[in-house]
């Protein structure tokens, strides 16, 4: 297994919240995106027309959907190797997500569609977002479904505009 302990082009990552509308999102679970989990991190290689890239997850997760990346560089004789590897990154990036944005808003009305139907919270996220253990670690499978749902609820109110803007719902 691959490390960024070892290999200086494994890039050390950490999973966050995004914070803003202009953070760059990653989903890891769209297509081209495969994941080990280790004792003490993600795994990941991101294979997007051809190229291989690899990320070490070491704080947070990319299973709880759309996440901003923070990058772990060391100022170090890797430096130079880890800076390759991560512009290698941020343009392959933009090619693996181009519509994250109309996607979350997508499972934010199915969720909602699903949970009106009369499925419950946990039916509602194993329709959505796949099987997964619930509540899930720090229950984030369900504070993402809710709030799917209450993005899924504000963009119903605000009528079919909402879906399109360039704002992220949930």
């Amino acid at each position: 297994m691959w490390t960024a302990a070892i290999d200086p082009r494994v890039l050390a990552v950490r999973a966050l919240k995004p914070t803003d509308g202009r953070a760059r999102l990653f989903d890891g679970q769209s297509a081209g995106v495969r994941m080990v989990r280790g004792p003490r991190c993600e795994h990941l290689i991101v294979e997007p027309g051809g190229e291989v890239i690899r990320l070490d997850v070491i704080d947070g997760t990319v299973t709880a959907g759309p996440v901003m990346l923070r990058f772990d560089l060391a100022d170090d004789d890797r430096l130079d190797l880890q800076v390759s590897a991560m512009r290698a990154f941020r343009g392959a990036a933009s090619v693996v997500r181009p519509n994250v944005q109309l996607a979350r808003r997508l499972l934010a009305l199915q969720a909602v569609d699903e949970h009106d139907a009369g499925a419950s919270l946990r039916e509602t996220a194993d329709i959505v977002l796949g099987l997964g253990a619930w509540p899930g670690d720090g229950e984030h499978r369900k504070s993402y479904v809710r709030r799917l749902l209450a993005a899924g609820s504000r963009m119903i109110a605000a009528g079919p505009r909402a879906i399109l803007t360039r704002t992220d719902p949930a």
